[in-house]
C-alpha cells in the first residue's frame, strides 16, 4: 500500500471510531435515563386499610398529640437528615384521605397554634414545636403526603421560598424565634444549602437520603442521594 493509499485507511478507520464512540455514548445516555425514570415511576406506595378502619382508628384510640397521631395511623414513607446532626424529617403518606379533609382532621382534633391557607395542593400546621406539612404527591393526585418536622429542622434547613402563600415572613419569624429568618435564610440558600420540601418523585425506595426531593428554588442540595 503507497503513503496516500495508508493515509487514507488511517482517516477512514478515524471517522468509524468516531462515529462508534457517539452510538456509544448516545446508547449509553439513554440507557441511565430509563433507569432514572423507571426508579421513580414504577415503585408504589405502602400498603394501607380501608379508609373507614382509619377512621374507627382515629376515633377509638387516644393520641399525645398531632405528630401521635399521625405516626400512629398513616405508614411511613420515607426520612430526610437535616444539615446538622440530630436533625430529621419524616414522611408519611395515606391514599385514603385528601390534602384539605386530612389537615381539616388533625387541626379539628389538636388545635395548632398556627394554621396556614389551603394552596397548590398544600397546607401547614404549626405546632408548639413541629410543622405538620400536608402535600399533594406529584404522582398522583389521590396521595398525600404528610410532613413531620421539628421547629429547628425548618429553622436550619428550609427554604423559605417554600412558604410562599402559606405563612408571612414576619409570622415564621415569631414562630422560629429568629430575626428576619426568611432573609438570613435566602442568603444561605445561594450556596444550595437549603430543603424545598419533600418530593414523591424523588422518592428512592430502600434508603432515606439527605435533602432528598427539595422542589423549593434554591432548596434541595444532593437531590436523591
Amino acid at each position: 500500500m503507497n503513503k496516500k493509499g495508508g493515509e487514507e485507511a488511517l482517516k477512514t478507520k478515524g471517522v468509524l471510531i468516531a462515529i462508534l464512540s457517539v452510538l456509544f455514548l448516545t446508547s449509553c445516555s439513554q440507557g441511565f435515563a430509563e433507569l432514572d425514570r423507571g426508579m421513580q415511576n414504577t415503585y408504589t406506595f405502602p400498603e394501607e386499610p380501608s379508609k373507614q378502619t382509619l377512621m374507627n382508628r382515629m376515633e377509638n384510640r387516644s393520641f399525645q398529640n398531632a405528630e401521635d397521631f399521625v405516626s400512629s395511623t398513616f405508614p411511613l414513607l420515607d426520612k430526610v437528615r437535616g444539615n446538622q446532626s440530630n436533625q430529621e424529617a419524616r414522611i408519611y403518606v395515606t391514599q385514603r384521605f385528601g390534602v384539605k379533609e386530612l389537615s381539616n382532621i388533625v387541626s379539628e382534633k389538636f388545635k395548632p397554634d398556627r394554621e396556614s391557607d389551603y394552596n397548590n395542593g398544600k397546607k401547614v400546621l404549626i405546632y408548639a414545636d413541629t410543622f405538620i406539612t400536608f402535600k399533594q404527591s406529584e404522582q398522583s393526585s389521590d396521595v398525600t403526603l404528610i410532613e413531620i418536622a421539628s421547629d429547628r429542622f425548618v429553622r436550619n434547613n428550609y427554604s423559605p421560598n417554600f412558604f410562599n402563600g402559606l405563612f408571612a415572613l414576619w409570622v415564621l419569624d415569631e414562630v422560629l424565634d429568629v430575626d428576619d429568618w426568611g432573609k438570613k435564610r435566602r442568603k444561605a440558600c445561594l450556596s444550595g444549602g437549603c430543603y424545598g420540601g419533600y418530593s414523591s418523585e424523588k422518592y428512592r425506595s430502600g434508603s432515606s437520603g439527605s435533602f432528598r426531593g427539595s422542589s423549593g428554588r434554591g432548596g434541595g442540595p444532593s437531590s436523591g442521594k
